[in-house]
């Protein structure tokens, strides 16, 4: 990172006093005020360094000193040690460096949310982050302390640099913390260690770990688990992002290379322009500070040995089985049936990527882009066909693949209107042949085709509801508040179908992508919310929305799953349970780092036994009444990472007509309970 002047260190009160610059020296204000012991993370104020010792779990050490002299690497050493033995330097002379890529943010004036833009397409500017050391504040919370470093800008960007420690982790958490100065932009960025870099490791493509001296030029890398190590004598170093927050929303999982390696620099990546049409990168609202970060892990072991240890965070990017539970994970346009027809069959890798995540139950959405969903007879039924004996193919024990499309007629602006806008997904019980094209071919509501059995032919809002009646099935918006769902559920909340038993609610992602946000997905939280609010009992579930998947690609870090409280994975022709489950809403959803096994809400408190590998950043509880939405957050800084604890949080819901819970960690990875009605 670039740096300026050079330092004349004043010593002995608890904030240094500030006094003038004289030509040649620098005075840096260091506020030790807000320090804490109790935080379990040890802290030196010396003469030209801070040095930081703490716990890192299973009876490891690390620390680490921080340099007070603008001209030299922030990190001077990282250090760890088992037990009770003396500390071993693992490297020295490690420089974090932040890249913003800033350009502009185009978005429809009526749209409530970006998604339909391509930043890279249009002028934009890799700025490098400057950290000029003026002033160290130093704060503790629990069993965290930070390190905020300033003044940090990129162009007009300003902020500073945050170091924060967690005792009992072995992580070094790093951010920039940048505002933008004005509105209409979007933005990525990179982030690395920079210094001497021996010998770089990665687990690629093919699960194999590689080692290699660093190449002259940085070059990107496509791994496993997003992370990056560096190989010293005595130890390794990882680089890594928070697992989710650190992809904005594309339409595809594909791995652009998200890492990168040189001589003299590893560390992160963004790609600006893969994935489709559509790359929005990162909202940047004016005035709001954009949160960037990376982690650093220090392990005394070999690369092998620290990447076990990253790891652990995500669970080896799996989701984890639960007694009693089944994952379940929505909205993936596979295009499995027209690949079929085609002779392409896609269906065996694509099932292979899933279970290799631990999914139990994938829910496909069908001809969207692909196939003729408008086609009215054999060519639409052909299609259908292909997709239920595929589902019903790779469907076996503890797997079960179910058919699904995303409508965008009939259920979409109240019924009056002549436009339909507003994407929906629908599920049913079995398999149902249906078709929806335009309302204007005079066909049968149903009839019983050979080898087909009964097909319906939905011409109208009420033909759909029907349906949906008789089949016992459900539908939901899809990305609610964007896209093209950008009026919906809004525009539809009056009608009766919307309140009646087939609307089960709407779907949640962690899209748009904005930093300053401590809530992933915070759009379809509110809109759950909202339509609480409007008296309707609703379910928010987790969807992905991406295209098709293959074992190359990153699919941890866009997905989230819904856990359903089931004994079993039903067998196909009849996984009318699911529904069940996702009527009565009997399911959390998570990113996968947060798992909350039981919650209930009363009058006083609320209680959930929750799990997490993360330290845990806090819990919210959300609740209304006839006044709104309410909520109340409890900081979880007392916990440290890979626990689980019975959460008992006080709060006066005497009042509330429901509630739910969120619970957050420090990586912005999330999870939720639906609502309860209160008794």
């Amino acid at each position: 990172m670039l740096r300026t002047a050079l330092l004349l260190l004043f010593l002995g009160l608890p904030i240094a006093a500030q006094q003038p610059d004289e030509p040649g020296t620098r005075t840096v204000r260091v506020d030790r005020t807000g320090y804490d012991p109790a935080c379990g993370v040890s802290f030196d104020l010396r003469h030209d360094h801070v040095r930081l010792e703490w716990p890192a779990g299973e009876g490891r050490r690390c620390a680490a000193s921080l340099t007070l002299i603008p001209t030299t690497p922030l990190l001077r050493t990282v250090e760890t040690a088992s037990g009770d033995a003396q500390f071993a330097k693992v490297a020295a002379d490690l420089d974090p460096a932040f890249i913003v890529t800033v350009g502009t943010a185009k978005m429809p004036p009526a749209e409530r949310a970006r998604f339909f833009d391509k930043p890279a397409d249009r002028p934009h500017e890799a700025i490098p982050a400057v950290l000029d050391i003026r002033t160290v504040r130093v704060t503790c919370e629990g069993k965290r302390l930070v390190l905020a470093y300033g003044p940090l800008e990129a162009g007009a960007w300003k902020g500073e640099l945050v170091v924060r420690i967690y005792a009992g982790s072995p992580l070094l958490h790093l951010e920039a913390v940048l505002t933008p100065d004005r509105d209409g932009l979007a933005y990525i960025y990179d982030a690395v260690l920079a210094g001497d870099v021996p010998a770089v490791a990665w687990t690629g493509l093919d699960d194999r770990l590689h080692r290699e001296a660093p190449p002259v030029e940085a070059r990107p890398l496509a791994v496993r688990f997003r992370t990056v190590l560096v190989e010293f004598d005595e130890g390794s170093v990882a680089v890594f992002p928070p697992p989710h927050a650190f992809f904005f929303p594309r339409d595809r999982t594909d791995n652009f290379k998200f890492a990168q390696a040189g001589k003299g620099r590893f560390g992160l990546r963004q790609d600006p322009a893969g994935g489709g049409a559509f790359v929005p990168w990162f909202d940047a609202p004016k005035g709001k500070a954009q949160r960037m970060g990376m982690f650093v892990l220090v392990s005394g072991g070999k690369a092998e040995d620290a990447l076990e240890d990253v790891k652990r965070y995500t669970r080896g990017d799996t989701f984890r089985k639960v007694e009693g539970r089944a994952t379940f994970t929505s909205h993936w346009h596979a295009r499995l049936a027209v690949n079929e027809l085609a002779g392409t069959p896609t269906a065996p890798e694509f099932v292979a990527a899933f279970r290799r995540l631990g999914v139990d139950i994938v829910h496909l959405a069908e001809f969207h882009g692909d196939g003729h969903r408008d086609d009215r007879g054999a060519t639409r039924l052909a299609e259908l066909k292909a997709m239920f004996d595929v589902c019903r193919r790779h469907s076996e024990e503890g797997f079960l693949l179910l058919p699904g499309e995303e409508g965008n007629r009939w259920l979409g602006k109240p019924a009056h209107e002549k436009e339909h806008p507003g994407h929906w997904m629908c599920l049913f019980p079995k398999p149902v042949s249906f078709t929806w094209g335009p309302g204007d071919a005079d066909l049968p509501f149903s009839e019983e085709v050979p080898e087909c059995g009964t097909v319906y032919h939905v011409e109208s809002t009420a033909d759909m509801v029907e349906l949906l009646r008789r089949e016992k099935g459900l539908a939901w918006a899809a990305h609610p508040r964007i896209k093209a769902s950008f009026a919906t559920p809004d525009a539809f909340k009056d009608e009766a179908w919307f309140r009646s038993e087939i609307w089960l609610g709407a779907a949640w992602k962690a899209m748009p992508a904005d930093l300053s946000e401590p809530r992933l997905g915070r759009r379809a939280l509110d809109c759950l919310d909202d339509s609480w609010g409007w008296g309707a009992r609703h379910r928010l579930l987790g969807e992905v929305d991406c295209f098709e998947v293959d074992r190359s690609h990153e699919q941890y870090g866009h997905m989230n799953v819904n856990y359903l409280k089931l004994d079993r994975v039903p067998a196909f022709d009849d996984w009318s349970a699911v529904l069940d489950a996702l009527r009565q809403g009997e399911f959390f959803v998570t990113t996968g780092e947060i798992l909350i096994h039981k919650s209930d809400a009363r009058k006083d408190r609320v209680t959930a036994d929750v799990e997490w590998t993360f330290p845990p950043e806090a819990a919210l509880v959300v609740w209304g009444d006839a006044a709104g939405a309410h909520f109340q957050g409890f900081r979880l800084a007392d916990k440290t990472e890979c626990g689980r604890e019975t959460l008992g949080l006080p709060v006066d819901l005497s009042r509330a007509a429901w509630a739910r819970l969120e619970v957050r960690d420090v990586a912005g990875n999330l999870a939720f309970t639906q609502p309860q009605a209160m008794k």
